[in-house]
C-alpha cells in the first residue's frame, strides 16, 4: 500500500504553516495495486528474484515511473518500521519505557535475541526497499519520459535507498551493501561491507539526490523528499559518523555544518523553514492531515482509518495517550504502550511548553454510562504520580476521521526544523567552540518552548554548552525515535541505560519497579541489533554482531 500523497503532489502552498493533505483515491488504488506487486513473498529478501518488475510490460511510462517510486516510499509506513516498531520498541531510551509489568522479553525490554520476529521483520522490509530503489534505478533511464520527471525521481529513489541503508548500518553495524538487482535466486551468499564504506556510499549517493530532487516550496508537503530533507538527513548522518563506533573525526563535523547552513541560512534560494510559533499546533497538524512544510521538513505518511484504500499506522494507537474508549467519534483508543521517565519529566522546567504537551498529564477514561471525561492537568495526575504519565505527543483527539480502533492517519515526524537548529548548534560548538551563532541556535529553540535564557552561563564554554545541547535534544525530540541514536553516537547509551534503571528502580515504587528492566537489560551489545537468524541460516557469508 502506498502513501496517500506520492503522485499527487499541490505545489501550491495554502497559508504560512497548514496545507490540507491532497489525495486522489483512484490513483492511489492504482498505486497501490502496484506496490502490491513489488511485495513479493519471500522471507529473505536479499536472494529475491524480482520477475515481479524486470517483464517487458512494466517501466514503460510515468505512470509506471510513479507506481514504482511510491513502491520505494512505501517501505518507510510498514509496520515493522515507523508505523510502530521503530518509534515503540527498538527507540527505547531514557525518555520513556514500556508500561506494561507483563512484558517481561522483547526489544523494549532489551530481552530478545537474534530469532526475534521484530527484528527480522525490520531487516527484510529495509532490503526489500533497496530491492525496490535498485530495480527502479536499473529502469527508469530506459522510459520515454520528461528529464525533470526522470531526474527529480531518480534523486528521491537514490536518497531513499541510501536512507535505508543508513537505518540498516545505524542498527547492525556491517552490512551487506548491494547496489543492483537480484538476478538469481542462487545470488545468496554476500558479505558484510564494513561500515566506514556504507557511510561512503550513503553520503555520496545523497549528495549526488541534492542535485536532483526539488525544493520544499516545489512540492507543497513533507511526504516527499525534498532537497531540506537530505541536507538535513546528510547533516544527521555526518554527526553519526564521528562518533560511536567509527569515531570518523573533526572534517564530518565541518560536513554537518555545510549541510545544515543549507537549511537554516541557505544562500542559493529563499529561507524556506522557521519554527512554527506553537509548539502543540506541529503535532496536531500531524493527527488533523495538515502539512507544516516549515516546520515538519520530512515525514512518514499514513492516512484514514483502513476503512478504504489507505496505509494507517498505530502513531498515537501505540505511542499515544492512553484511552480505553473505541467509538468512531471519540478521543481515539490508545494502549498508552509508553510512559514517561522521572528523568525526563524533571529536566524540563516547569514553565516549558514542551513538558506538559509531551508527558500528558492526564489520561482519557470511559464508561458506556458517562461517556468520555477527560480530567483536567491540575488535578488528575498528582505531582507524585510521574510514572503514570504517558506520552503525550501524539494526540488522537485531533484526528478528523472516524476512529479504528487501531489504526491511526498520523504521519510520523523524520526531520523537524528544530532537528536541523540542534544539529548545526552541535556541529558548530564541536569545530568552533560555544560561538555565539551556536548559543544562538539553541537560544531559538528554548524562546519557542518558553525556556529560561541561557546564554550567558554556555557561550564561550564548550564543554556547558555540548551538555546543554544534548539536553535540548533530549527535550525538544522526546519520543520521535532520535534520544536512543543520539546516546549511542554520543558512546553513552549503556551507561546513561544503566544509570536509568537504578533511578527507576529507586523512585518509581512497588507500582512501577518494572520500567527499571530496560535499562538494568542494557549491555555493549544493545549499541547494534543482532543479524537475522534466518539471514545467517541462509547466507553462508554472514557473520553475527558481538554478544549475540
Amino acid at each position: 500500500m502506498m502513501k496517500k500523497n506520492i503522485n499527487t503532489f499541490k505545489k501550491d502552498l495554502m497559508g504560512s504553516f497548514t496545507l490540507a493533505r491532497p489525495f486522489t483515491k483512484g490513483l492511489c488504488s492504482l498505486l497501490i495495486i502496484s506496490a502490491a506487486l513489488l511485495a513479493g513473498g519471500c522471507e529473505k529478501f536479499l536472494e529475491k528474484d524480482p520477475t515481479f518488475i524486470v517483464k517487458e510490460n512494466f517501466y514503460n511510462n510515468e505512470t509506471d515511473v510513479n507506481a514504482g517510486l511510491a513502491g520505494v516510499y512505501d517501505i518507510l509506513g510498514k509496520e515493522q518500521l515507523y508505523g510502530n516498531v521503530f518509534p515503540v520498541h527498538f527507540s527505547i531510551a531514557d525518555e520513556g519505557f514500556y508500561n506494561r509489568s507483563a512484558y517481561t522479553a522483547g526489544p523494549a525490554v532489551y530481552v530478545f535475541d537474534a530469532s526475534d520476529p521484530n527484528v527480522s521483520e525490520a531487516w527484510q522490509y529495509l532490503y526489500e526497499g533497496v530491492e525496490r530503489a535498485n530495480v527502479f534505478l536499473s529502469r527508469i533511464d530506459d522510459v520515454d519520459i520528461d528529464e525533470n520527471v526522470r531526474k527529480a525521481a531518480k534523486g528521491e529513489v537514490k536518497f531513499l535507498r541510501a536512507y535505508y541503508y543508513f537505518l540498516l548500518v545505524t542498527n547492525w553495524g556491517d552490512v551487506p551493501l548491494k547496489t543492483e538487482p537480484t538476478a538469481s535466486v542462487n545470488d545468496v551468499n554476500i558479505k558484510r561491507t564494513p561500515q566506514a564504506e556504507v557511510y561512503d556510499f550513503i553520503t555520496s549517493e545523497m549528495k549526488e539526490a541534492e542535485t536532483m530532487v526539488k525544493t520544499a516550496t516545489e512540492i507543497g508537503f513533507g511526504g516527499r523528499v525534498s532537497k531540506s530533507a537530505v541536507r538535513g538527513i546528510l547533516a544527521r548522518v555526518y554527526l553519526k559518523i564521528p562518533g560511536y563506533p567509527l569515531n570518523g573525526g573533526m572534517p564530518m563535523y565541518e560536513e554537518a555544518i555545510k549541510c545544515a547552513k543549507k537549511v537554516v541560512d541557505p544562500t542559493d534560494g529563499p529561507k524556506e523553514h522557521g519554527l512554527n510559533p506553537d509548539y502543540q499546533k506541529i503535532f496536531t497538524n500531524y493527527a488533523a492531515d495538515k502539512y507544516d512544510v516549515k516546520e515538519s521538513i520530512w515525514e512518514v505518511e499514513f492516512y484514514g482509518n483502513r476503512s478504504g484504500d489507505f496505509e494507517g499506522g498505530r502513531i498515537g494507537n501505540t505511542l499515544g495517550l492512553q484511552c480505553n474508549e473505541d467509538q468512531p467519534d471519540g478521543h481515539g483508543f490508545s494502549y498508552g504502550l509508553i510512559s514517561t521517565t522521572k528523568k525526563l519529566f524533571d529536566s524540563y522546567e516547569a514553565n516549558d511548553k514542551r513538558r506538559d504537551w509531551n508527558i500528558a498529564p492526564f489520561r482519557y477514561t470511559y464508561s458506556s454510562a458517562s461517556g468520555v471525561q477527560l480530567v483536567s492537568d491540575s488535578t488528575f495526575w498528582t505531582g507524585g504520580q510521574i510514572y503514570n504519565r504517558n506520552c503525550g505527543k501524539f494526540r488522537r483527539v485531533y484526528e478528523v476521521v472516524a476512529h479504528n480502533k487501531n489504526y491511526t492517519p498520523q504521519n510520523f515526524p523524520l526531520l523537524r526544523y528544530t532537528d536541523v537548529l540542534l544539529m548545526l548548534a552541535e556541529a558548530e560548538n564541536e569545530v568552533n567552540g560555544a560561538t555565539t551563532n551556536a548559543v544562538n541556535y539553541l537560544k531559538e529553540v528554548r524562546d519557542r518552548a518558553n525556556a529560561s535564557d541561557i546564554s550567558a552561563t554556555v557561550t564561550g564554554d564548550q564543554e556547558a554548552l555540548r551538555t546543554a545541547l544534548r539536553n535540548e535534544r533530549f527535550l525538544e525530540l522526546a519520543f520521535e525515535g532520535i534520544r536512543k541514536f543520539d546516546l549511542i553516537r554520543w558512546g553513552i547509551f549503556v551507561s546513561e541505560m544503566n544509570q536509568l534503571g537504578k533511578d527507576i528502580a529507586s523512585t518509581g515504587g512497588t507500582n512501577f519497579s518494572f520500567g527499571a528492566l530496560a535499562g538494568n537489560n542494557v549491555s555493549n551489545r544493545n549499541n547494534l541489533l543482532p543479524i537475522p537468524v534466518l539471514e545467517l541460516s541462509l547466507n553462508d557469508a554472514m557473520v553475527q554482531n558481538p554478544g549475540w
